[in-house]
C-alpha cells in the first residue's frame, strides 16, 4: 500500500521539463474570497503563492506534532526546500492550493492534485488553534468549486483511521461519501457535484458563521469609541450621548486627544493605550484616518467596527478607501457596519443604543433595518412618530461588510422578533437574499422597500440586473416577501404586524358611521382585491359611541372575519379615543385584526395618535381610507404567503449530466470566447439529455433537398427560414404549415426563395407538430440573479404587454405549475370559450428540466423554446436556441463567500 500511494504521488513530482506542455492557467483571481467562519469572525482565503514560503513554514511549526503526523504520516518538524517548492508553487489547474489567512498568517492549507483525468487527491491542515471553526469545511467547498471549474468530478484522500475529524468533514458535508480500508490507512472517494444536501449542509453552515458574527456585533460587552470631543455635537459625542441614555452597562471606553476624562469616562490618547479585551469600535473619524484605526484596533483585538463617517463615495478616492477599509478588517478577522452607518440599537433587557436615534423606541417585536443614513434616518423618525415598539434596529449604511442579508441570518433565530422590515436602495446579492427570504418568511412576515433598480448601490458595488424590474419583484413575491411602495407604507404594515400579528385568513369587515366613507372604503379594498365577507355602512353618525362599539361587536365576535377596517367620521362630540380602545379590546377577545380610519380635525386626531404612540395594545390608526386599506392589504399578503417554495426541489431520474457537462466542456474550450451560439444538433444533444426532445428539422439547399427529406420525416411537413427574425413568423413568410405533398413542397420552396429573397438564410424541412397553445420558455443566466426561467404566451402582444411571468430554479412540482399560470394570457391552457384543455402538467415537466439545465450548468448564458405547442395530451418543442459563455461567479453559488469579494 505504502508503495503504491508513493507511486501515485510521484506521478505529481515530475521535473521540469515533464510538466504538461499546455500553458497553466493565469493567477485565479476570482478564486480569492473572504470568508466567516463558526465564531463570528472573517478570514481571507485565495490560492497560495511561492511568496507563502516561509508564512507556510511558519504555519507548519506551530503545528502539534500529532497534526503534523496526521497530515503527512510521518513526524515532520520542518517542511523541506523541496517540499516548500513543490507545495507553494501550482499550476491552478492540476495542482491547486488554498490558504487561509488573518493578518500576514496562514491559518489553514488545502489542496488537490489531479490524479487521474476527472479525479484529484485532496488534502486539508488546518491550524490548532482554529480547529472548530469551520475552516476545513469552507476550504472543502471552495476546493470542490475550482475543481469543478477545472473538470473534475471527484475527489480522494487517504486518512488515517484516528484522523476522525478529517473524515467528519467529508461524511457531513452532504455529499455521497464511500470509504474502503487498506494497509492501515482509510480510502475516501466521493463526488463533488453538489447536492441537495451538500447545499443544505452549506446554507446552516452559513447561517451559523453569520448570524454569530451579528450577534457579536449587536452585543458587545465593551465599547470603544474613537473621535469623541467635548462637544457634545460632534459624532463621537452623539453616539457617547446614545449609549449612556440607553442604559447599556458594559464597559466603555474614550480616545480622544482633548481630555484625559470626558462625562465621567476615562479617555485615552491613542487607541493603543486602550487596555483590557473590546468588542466594538465606533470610529467617528475623518476617511482617510479610519484605515491607520483599523490597524490599531486591530493590535489591540478589537473584533468588529461600527464606522458612521460619510464620504467614502464621493470620489474614486473614496471608493478606493472604503476598499482597503473592508479588506483590512477582514485581513485581521473583524466585522465592519458601514461606513455612513446610521449605528444600532436594541430594546428590552438588554438594551443599547450606538446610534444617532433621537431616542430609544418603544420594547416591541419589530426588526428593523435600513441601508443609506438617509433612510435609516427617515426610518427611525417614522418609528418615533407612530410609536413603533421596537426590538432592534440596524443603520447599514454602504454595507460594505456586514450587509441586510446578514441581519436576516441573525433575526431569523430570535424568538423576540415578530416582523422584520428592511429599507433598501440596492441590492448587492438579490439571489442570496430571496434564498434566505424564502426560509424566513415561513414563520416571520417579512416587509420590504426595495430599490428602484438594482444597479443603483450608494457605496457599494452591484452586478447590475439585465432583466426587467417586474422580474425581480415577481421572484420576491414567491419567496413571501411583502413589497411596500414608500418609507410610510412600510412603516404602516410593520406597526399593524408588530401591534397584533397577522390575519388568521384572508376575511375582511368593513365598517363606517357614513354611507359615504363606507364607499370610500369599498372602493380601496376592491382595489386591493380583498375578499369583503362583511359591509356595514349603515351605523349612524352620532356623538353615542355604544352605536359603533356595538356594530364592530356583531361584526367581529360571530367569527366570521379575520380582517375589520373600521372608518370613523368624529361627529367631535364624545370621546372617539375610548371608542377606539373598545373596539381593541373586543378585537383581541375575538382574535380579530383592526385597522381604524379616523377623520376628526388637527387637535382630536393628535390626541388618538399621542395615545396610540404610548399605549402598544392600541391599534394603527390612519388618516384616509386609503392607507388603513394598504396597510390592511400588507397584513393580508403576509399572513397569505405563497406556500410553492416550501416544498422539496423536483428530481427526475432521466437525466445525463455528465453527458451535458462533457459537451459544454468541449464546445468551451480554455480559453473560451465571450459568447457561442451552440448550433442546432449540438443544442438538440444537450436538450436531450435533460428529457427535452427537440422537433426534428433538416436544413435544405433546394427542392429535391427538400423532397428528400420530407419523404424520411413524413408528410405532411413545415418549410421554414432559419433567419432569426423570420423562422417563426408565418405573418411574414417565414414559415409555410402543413404542405400535404411532394408537388406542393416543390411548389412552397420555390415562392419562400423568391419571396425572402433579401434573406440569405437557409431553408429547413420540419416535421409538423400536432396543434396546440404556442409558448415560450427562457431560461438567462443573470449576474445579479443568477439563472431566471421565464415563461409567456407566444405573440407580439405578450412582449409588448410584458406579460411575462418570471422564476429562479430549481423548482418544485408547486413551484413549476405557478409559474406556468403566472401569465395573465395563460388563461388560454385552461380551455376557455370551447377550447379544449392543454396539457399544463406536461408544460410544467419542461419548465422543471430547464430550471435543473439552467443550474447545472451556468455557462448556458441564454437558452429559448420556441414555440413550445402545448396540445391536449403532451408538448412539442418546434425550435430552440441557445448560447454559452465562461461560467460566471454565481452571487449565491456553491462556496461560501462575505459579499464584495471576488468570490461573491
Amino acid at each position: 500500500m505504502a508503495d503504491r500511494r508513493e507511486a501515485r504521488r510521484s506521478l505529481r513530482r515530475r521535473a521540469p521539463g515533464e510538466e504538461d506542455a499546455r500553458t497553466p492557467p493565469a493567477y485565479p483571481a476570482h478564486w480569492e474570497a473572504d470568508i466567516a467562519l463558526h465564531d463570528g469572525s472573517a478570514a481571507h482565503l485565495r490560492p497560495i503563492l511561492p511568496t507563502d514560503a516561509e508564512a507556510l513554514q511558519a504555519f507548519h511549526q506551530r503545528q502539534s506534532e500529532h497534526s503534523r503526523y496526521l497530515r503527512f504520516f510521518a513526524p515532520m518538524p520542518r517542511l523541506s526546500p523541496r517540499d516548500l517548492e513543490r507545495f507553494t508553487h501550482v499550476d491552478h489547474r492540476d495542482r491547486v492550493a488554498f490558504v487561509v489567512l488573518v493578518g500576514d498568517e496562514i491559518i489553514a492549507v488545502a489542496r488537490y492534485d489531479r490524479i487521474e483525468p476527472r479525479a484529484a487527491e485532496v488534502a486539508f491542515n488546518v491550524s490548532d488553534a482554529r480547529q472548530g471553526t469551520g475552516l476545513a469545511s469552507v476550504l472543502l467547498e471552495h476546493l470542490a468549486a475550482a475543481a469543478r471549474e477545472r473538470g473534475l468530478s471527484v475527489f480522494t484522500a487517504e486518512v488515517l483511521p484516528q484522523n476522525a475529524k478529517m473524515i467528519n468533514v467529508f461524511t457531513e458535508a452532504g455529499f455521497e461519501v464511500e470509504r474502503t480500508y487498506d494497509d492501515g490507512v482509510v480510502m475516501v472517494s466521493f463526488r463533488i457535484d453538489p447536492t441537495a444536501r451538500s447545499l443544505e449542509v452549506m446554507a446552516e453552515r452559513e447561517h451559523r458563521a453569520e448570524a454569530r458574527a451579528m450577534e457579536r456585533l449587536l452585543h458587545p460587552e465593551s465599547v470603544l469609541l474613537i473621535g469623541v470631543s467635548s462637544r457634545r455635537d460632534s459624532a463621537g459625542g452623539r453616539f457617547l450621548t446614545a449609549l449612556e441614555r440607553s442604559g447599556y452597562d458594559g464597559a466603555i471606553q474614550l480616545v480622544s486627544p482633548e481630555a484625559m476624562e470626558l462625562r465621567g469616562h476615562r479617555a485615552h490618547a491613542r487607541i493603543t493605550d486602550v487596555p483590557g479585551t473590546i468588542d466594538l469600535a465606533v470610529i467617528a473619524l475623518r476617511p482617510e484616518a479610519c484605515l491607520e484605526a483599523i490597524e490599531e484596533c486591530a493590535a489591540v483585538g478589537v473584533r468588529a467596527v461600527v464606522i458612521p463617517t460619510e464620504g467614502f463615495t464621493d470620489s474614486e478616492r473614496g471608493r478606493h478607501l472604503q476598499r482597503q477599509l473592508v479588506a483590512r478588517a477582514r485581513l485581521h478577522g473583524m466585522r465592519l457596519l458601514g461606513p455612513g452607518s446610521l449605528g444600532f440599537l436594541r430594546t428590552g433587557e438588554d438594551p443599547i443604543s450606538l446610534s444617532l436615534a433621537p431616542a430609544m423606541p418603544r420594547p416591541g417585536p419589530v426588526a428593523l433595518a435600513g441601508q443609506s443614513s438617509a433612510l435609516s434616518a427617515l426610518l427611525l423618525a417614522g418609528t418615533d412618530s407612530r410609536g413603533i415598539g421596537l426590538h432592534e434596529f440596524v443603520g447599514a449604511g454602504n454595507r460594505a461588510d456586514v450587509s441586510l442579508n446578514d441581519t436576516l441570518q441573525h433575526w431569523q433565530d430570535d424568538e423576540e422578533v415578530g416582523v422584520i422590515a428592511l429599507a433598501l436602495e440596492s441590492m448587492g446579492n438579490p439571489r442570496k437574499f430571496t434564498r434566505l427570504a424564502r426560509r424566513l418568511t415561513r414563520t416571520v412576515p417579512l416587509i420590504v422597500l426595495r430599490p428602484p433598480g438594482v444597479d443603483h448601490a450608494p457605496g457599494h458595488d452591484v452586478r447590475p440586473s439585465t432583466l426587467p424590474r417586474r422580474a425581480l419583484d415577481q421572484v420576491l413575491g414567491t419567496a413571501g416577501v411583502v413589497q411596500a411602495t414608500g418609507v410610510d407604507h412600510l412603516l404602516d404594515i410593520t406597526d399593524a404586524i408588530g401591534r397584533q400579528g397577522l390575519p388568521h385568513g384572508p376575511r375582511v369587515g368593513l365598517l363606517s358611521n357614513t354611507a359615504a366613507l363606507g364607499a370610500a372604503l369599498r372602493g380601496a379594498a376592491d382595489q386591493a382585491e380583498m375578499q369583503i365577507v362583511a359591509d356595514n355602512r349603515s351605523v349612524p353618525l352620532a356623538a353615542d359611541p355604544r352605536l359603533i362599539q356595538r356594530a364592530f361587536t356583531s361584526m367581529a365576535a360571530r367569527g366570521q372575519v379575520d380582517l375589520v377596517i373600521a372608518g370613523m367620521i368624529d361627529p367631535l362630540s364624545g370621546d372617539a379615543l375610548a371608542v377606539i380602545r373598545q373596539m381593541a379590546t373586543v378585537a383581541r377577545h375575538s382574535e380579530v385584526v383592526l385597522l381604524v380610519c379616523l377623520i376628526s380635525d388637527a387637535e382630536r386626531s393628535g390626541a388618538v395618535q399621542a395615545a396610540v404612540r404610548e399605549d402598544g395594545e392600541l391599534p394603527p390608526v390612519h388618516a384616509t381610507p386609503h392607507n388603513a386599506v394598504r396597510a390592511g392589504a400588507g397584513m393580508l399578503a403576509a399572513a397569505l404567503r405563497p406556500a410553492a417554495d416550501d416544498d422539496e426541489p423536483a428530481h427526475r431520474d432521466d437525466l445525463d449530466r455528465a453527458g451535458a457537462r462533457e459537451l459544454v466542456d468541449r464546445l468551451l474550450p480554455d480559453p473560451a470566447p465571450p459568447t457561442l451560439e451552440m448550433s442546432t444538433e449540438d443544442l438538440r444533444t444537450l436538450l436531450a439529455a435533460y428529457g427535452i426532445s427537440l422537433l426534428e428539422a433538416q436544413p435544405i439547399r433546394d427542392g429535391d433537398d427538400a423532397a428528400a427529406h420530407a419523404q424520411e420525416i413524413g408528410y405532411p411537413v413545415a418549410l421554414k427560414s432559419t433567419d432569426p427574425v423570420l423562422r417563426h413568423r408565418a405573418d411574414l413568410g417565414g414559415v409555410r404549415l402543413s404542405i400535404p405533398d411532394e408537388v406542393q413542397l416543390r411548389h412552397a420552396v420555390r415562392a419562400m426563395r423568391a419571396d425572402l429573397s433579401f434573406s440569405s438564410a437557409p431553408l429547413e424541412v420540419q416535421s409538423m407538430a400536432p396543434p396546440g397553445v404556442p409558448m415560450v420558455v427562457r431560461s438567462v443566466e443573470d449576474p445579479s440573479l443568477g439563472p431566471v426561467v421565464s415563461l409567456s404566451v407566444a405573440g407580439d402582444a405578450t412582449d409588448l404587454l410584458d406579460d411575462i411571468a418570471y422564476a429562479i430554479p430549481p423548482f418544485s412540482e408547486t413551484a413549476a405549475a405557478g409559474l406556468v399560470d403566472g401569465p395573465a394570457s395563460a388563461v388560454k391552457l385552461r380551455g376557455t370559450r370551447g377550447l379544449p384543455r392543454a396539457d399544463r402538467a406536461a408544460l410544467a415537466d419542461l419548465v422543471v428540466r430547464i430550471g435543473l439545465l439552467a443550474e447545472d450548468l451556468p455557462e448556458l448564458s441564454r437558452v429559448e423554446l420556441y414555440p413550445v405547442l402545448v396540445g391536449q395530451e403532451g408538448i412539442s418543442v418546434v425550435g430552440a436556441t441557445a448560447r454559452l459563455s465562461p461560467a460566471p461567479n454565481r452571487t449565491d453559488g456553491t462556496r461560501r463567500a462575505l459579499s464584495g469579494t471576488a468570490g461573491s
